[in-house]
């Protein structure tokens, strides 16, 4: 009898629906601890049958040991045959539906590698099936995206020069487009408690997964850059005072605003899955290290100012907001001097001792701007904002 992991498969909208339930009461979590799910965090088809996309067939073959699994080899060889086919849609095409798929995917299999240790999902993370699907996805959406940076990166020399790259960082951060300035004046004037919930609530899968993210950056590279992302792990992790840790603080305010985390990410648009994975990517492949370094710099330069505009907007709506979203206020305090201290304490050094990572510090940190820049349209097309820019 196969063992498949039991999960609901939602549509988007239903994913959406289950997202916004309330807390039963007497069940909110006031303590904030989470404990990592044998189930993983995406949905797996029950039935061979109901492997029909990319996403589905590596969900449902994730699920046990391929001998256990009826239709296993079927549905392999379909997936190998149709890679290719869905890769161009999704890259060549930019077909919206393939691209999601695609990235649905890369989520599923970086997910196996942050899943409960006993889940038996876990038994494929060095499959060579798996790792052949990853690779070709990754090479193919690299291709993809790279080209589209080239005319926002520094100039070789530029960025081999330590306080050139540093002032490039900060010039990048510091650009706003209509949507990215639309969507924060929004948040901070207009927003309502619903579509709070929601911006909270697709904010949440990456809050949840970032401190992973820079435990992946922490492997050696020189001591002080370890140093300084171990100085920011310990700020995530609340200095030691267990519920003033990031996660925790955003588990107690969903509690406060009556939220449920979500099962599954609620995104029904493959931008966000895609500003998500691009973390793992860099994470879990060495060679994309200082790509991975750059990208987790440019959110401490400028997450603190869309902060503000989120804790303007709370003010607005709740007389106790410092209480009820105390995650958002101390990411204000903090990010404030994580910005500076990544620049001369991670980008620079590295810099100094070799020069020829500055390029891929840029790309990383580029990529990272046109991901934020992706989710913010994102989000402004679901409150309804892009039409309201194009008649201004």
């Amino acid at each position: 009898m196969s063992r498949i992991l039991s999960n609901q498969q939602s549509d988007g909208l239903s994913a959406t629906r289950c997202a916004f339930t309330k807390c039963p009461e007497g069940n909110a979590n006031t303590s904030g601890e989470r404990v990592a799910d044998l189930k993983p965090s995406f949905p797996i088809p029950q039935h061979p049958e109901e492997a029909l996309t990319l996403s589905q067939r590596v969900a449902y073959l994730l699920s046990d040991v391929h001998h256990l699994l009826p239709e296993a080899t079927t549905i392999l060889n379909a997936l190998h045959c149709d890679l290719p086919v869905t890769l161009h849609s999704a890259f060549d095409d930019e077909e919206p539906m393939a691209l999601l798929d695609v990235h649905k995917t890369l989520y599923e299999i970086y997910e196996v590698s942050l899943s409960h240790p006993l889940s038996p999902v876990c038994l494929h993370e060095h499959s060579p099936w798996l790792l052949t699907i990853r690779n070709e996805i990754e090479t193919a959406w690299l291709n993809y995206e790279l080209p589209r940076i080239q005319k926002k990166l520094p100039s070789e020399s530029e960025a081999k020069h330590p306080e050139l790259l540093c002032a490039w960082f900060i010039e990048q951060a510091q650009r706003e487009s209509d949507i990215d300035r639309c969507f924060l004046n929004f948040l901070r004037n207009q927003a309502s408690i619903e579509q709070f919930n929601l911006f909270i609530l697709s904010d949440a899968t990456l809050n949840y997964r970032f401190s992973d993210a820079l435990a992946l950056a922490q492997l050696h590279f020189s001591e002080t850059v370890k140093a300084e992302i171990a100085n920011n792990m310990w700020d995530e992790c609340g200095r030691g005072v267990a519920n003033k840790s990031h996660t925790r603080l955003f588990t107690l305010m969903l509690a406060s605003l009556g939220l449920q985390q979500p099962k599954f990410p609620i995104w029904e648009d493959w931008h966000p899955y895609a500003g998500h994975n691009l973390y793992f990517c860099f994470g879990l492949n060495r060679k994309h290290y200082f790509k991975g370094l750059g990208s987790l710099t440019m959110p401490e330069l400028f997450d603190p100012n869309r902060n503000r505009a989120v804790v303007a907007g709370l003010e607005r709506l709740y007389f106790d907001a410092r209480v009820k979203c105390e995650y958002f206020y101390n990411h204000i305090e903090v990010e404030e001097e994580h910005g500076s201290h990544w620049l001369s304490r991670v980008i620079l050094p590295i810099i100094e001792v070799q020069p020829e990572a500055g390029i891929e510090l840029a790309i990383g940190g580029a990529l990272r701007m046109e991901a934020m820049r992706h989710y913010n349209e994102y989000l402004a097309l679901q409150f309804g904002l892009l039409k309201k820019i194009s008649t201004v």
